[in-house]
């Protein structure tokens, strides 16, 4: 079986290619690159779950968002699509919760610092609430969770060494940005760039929790 660097490397290779088919616009070409990305983040979990604490909760988050991609590229399936990312942040925020509960979390020392995260989530929602139509509850609901997600990352930051807590929430951040990106390509002004930097960043961020999982020292309970 290959090593997770090879895998890692592989990821990098799949990722760029999927890039190139957005550009060229080779939408039905993407089945055979967007589809592969998260089986290889899983392979790699997997072969490294003796050094991932709660490594099944990174296991559900990476299936969830596997399914997300899938249904995301079928028509009709985008309230299906979303909820399969709902869900996958919600394992995300579970993951966070989880490691090291013995520590206490940033969030508990010095509350105010969720506060940007709060306000952005808020200005985002009532920027893109005209475009929104009959989807107002599902993407309200879509962006408080990945918000939820980003305010863990940091209250997690005490909780891991330096090199987890920086890969954390780096990789929320850019999921946040990632699904910003994508509201606003898909509800307000669509352009190709939008749709590279969608992947690009959803790509990235992925990547940075893995890498951040396996940088987790401490074993949580």
């Amino acid at each position: 079986m290959p090593r997770p660097r090879v895998l890692m490397l592989l990821y990098f290779l799949v990722s760029v290619a999927d890039l190139w088919l957005i550009y060229s616009q080779h939408a039905y070409a993407r089945w055979f690159t967007k589809p592969l990305l998260m089986p290889l983040l899983l392979t790699i979990v997997w072969m490294s779950k003796s050094n991932i604490p709660l490594y099944k909760w990174m296991l559900a988050g990476l299936s969830l968002s596997w399914a997300g991609d899938v249904l995301l590229q079928l028509k009709g399936m985008f309230i299906p699509g979303l909820a399969s990312f709902l869900a996958a942040h919600i394992w995300y925020i579970i993951y966070f919760i989880k490691i090291n509960p013995a520590q206490t979390g940033l969030l508990k020392k010095e509350p105010l610092i969720g506060l940007p995260v709060l306000v952005y989530i808020l200005i985002f929602l009532w920027q893109l609430y005209p475009f929104l139509d009959t989807l107002r509850m599902p993407v309200t609901a879509y962006a408080i969770t990945i918000g939820c997600m980003l305010l863990m990352s940091i209250h997690a930051q005490h909780k891991v060494n330096k090199t987890a807590s920086v890969l954390f929430f780096n990789g929320a951040l850019q999921f946040v940005i990632s699904d910003s990106l994508l509201a606003v390509n898909l509800f307000a002004f669509s352009h190709t760039v939008l749709s590279i930097c969608v992947m690009a960043t959803f790509a990235g961020a992925q990547y940075l929790l893995v890498k951040g999982s396996l940088a987790v020292q401490n074993t949580a309970s």
